[in-house]
């Protein structure tokens, strides 16, 4: 893909674990300005810098990905606007 062509913003979840260890991922690419200042928000308000190092075995955990920001989170900790964040990922390549 050329410069011209590049996404602004890529956000990514990937699902992986519970009783059956499947992975799910599902990504969004915002290509135009408007496409990107839409999912700006909702990248902004995660606490990218405070995310917890829990656990829970046979749970999900959830790999998210926004351009150069990562975070790792137990399924119990993706609420607020991890929630709101995930969500609209899923429902957005769905």
């Amino acid at each position: 893909m050329d410069e011209l062509h590049q996404p602004l913003l890529v956000v990514r979840v990937i699902r992986t674990g519970g009783f059956a260890g499947l992975r799910r991922q599902w990504e969004v690419e915002a290509t135009s300005e408007d496409e990107a200042q839409a999912w700006w928000p909702l990248v902004e308000a995660c606490p990218w810098d405070a995310t917890p190092a829990d656990n829970h075995p046979d749970g999900f955990v959830y790999e998210v990905q926004a351009n150069d920001r990562e975070a790792t989170l137990p399924e119990r900790q993706v609420d607020g606007p991890w929630r709101e964040l995930v969500d609209a990922v899923v429902d957005s390549a769905s």
